[in-house]
């Protein structure tokens, strides 16, 4: 009786072991995001990390980080994950240490990174790094990626301009004062800005712009406040740069019976009632196209890599063809010869950064 015991609880121990050590564990805040259409992993594939300050559904920045990598796992058949801090700064260097020791390119989205990705980029000699929204020179394997913000926004300020005596159109009147809500007062924000303005003024100098800060990227409430601020003011047209605050700059316009301009994607698709246009800044693109170049040992090592106008980094987006227009087509064929101007030095855009 005794070794039949014995016997069980040797077998009993076995199968609990058995158990635990299938047992995984993962408090790293990581996702594995499959692709759209499930394609199953390649042996020996690229690996990614893309790692976010905030996190995903902003249908935003963040948003738009994200369509780059999961284009790369389709086109270039790489494997990647997904590190959210949502906001939280005590784990911005866990998760970039986390992507490193799973990736060889991490693709790092954030202004608040910009201390953390140069310690750890040189921690992680053989990690490529990707920094989106910066320009840092001097490290091999850390590549910044800028955006000319202020060109694609002088093409948003133009637009405002010549929307806002556009008294045919519910809701605005002669008043011309237009606004922009940024989610905090910081040099990439500031470069919206300064050619918001210009472009407001480039059509119309008499223009009035107005601009708040929320001094927040993910609260639509702040956001939603400062728009209504603005169009009390008398704006009746706002340029959300928040993020996800911005959302809420939307929701004020359509309770205010007013207009916005949406930002980094296009925006439209969220209400096309109130988003006139968005002025699109191809984050998933440069992501995409530095992943690609890598692979291809096509980067120059250290270096910032500049998106604008002329390279398709920001354009005007319009929403889709089913959509009821604002911008009529002389507007946008305005638009098209401002853009021209731009990219062959014709018209100075002022920068804020």
């Amino acid at each position: 009786m005794k070794k039949k015991f014995i016997i069980l609880l040797a077998v009993m121990l076995m199968v609990s072991g058995a158990l635990i050590g299938c047992k995984k564990t993962d408090d790293s805040g990581a996702k594995d995001v499959p692709a759209a259409n499930d394609t199953p992993a390649v042996d020996n594939a690229t690996k990614v990390g893309l790692v976010l300050a905030g996190g995903l559904g902003d249908r935003s920045f963040y948003d738009s980080s994200h369509e780059g990598v999961e284009q790369a796992k389709k086109d270039l058949g790489i494997e990647y994950k997904v590190y959210e801090c949502r906001n939280d700064a005590s784990l911005l260097n866990d998760q970039l240490v986390q992507a490193s020791q799973y990736a060889s390119i991490v693709a790092v989205v954030g202004h608040e990174f910009y201390d953390a990705v140069q310690e750890i980029a040189e921690e992680f000699p053989e990690v490529s790094y990707i920094y989106v929204d910066n320009e840092i020179e001097g490290i091999d394997n850390l590549i910044t990626i800028s955006y000319a913000e202020n060109e694609g926004s002088f093409l948003a300020g133009a637009l405002a301009a010549m929307l806002t005596t556009e008294t045919s159109i519910e809701g605005i009147d002669e008043n011309k004062l237009v606004g922009m809500v940024g989610g905090r007062d910081i040099p990439v924000i500031r470069n919206f800005q300064a050619g918001y303005e210009a472009g407001a003024k480039y059509i119309d100098p008499e223009v009035e712009v107005k601009t708040l800060f929320a001094e927040d990227f993910e609260d639509p409430a702040k956001g939603k406040e400062n728009a209504t601020t603005l169009y009390s003011m008398g704006a009746d047209i706002v340029f959300q740069v928040a993020g996800k605050t911005g959302e809420g700059v939307f929701e004020a316009a359509k309770e205010m019976g007013k207009y916005a301009i949406g930002v980094d994607t296009d925006q439209r698709h969220i209400n096309p009632d109130v988003i006139v246009a968005s002025m699109v800044k191809k984050v998933g693109k440069s992501i995409y196209e530095t992943i690609e170049n890598i692979q291809n040992d096509k980067i120059e090592k250290g270096k910032v890599v500049y998106y604008g106008l002329s390279q398709g980094g920001v354009e005007m987006g319009y929403g889709t063809d089913d959509m009821a227009q604002f911008a009529t087509e002389d507007m946008k064929a305005k638009l098209e010869d401002i853009k021209a101007k731009i990219i062959s030095g014709e018209i100075k855009v002022p920068t804020g950064k």
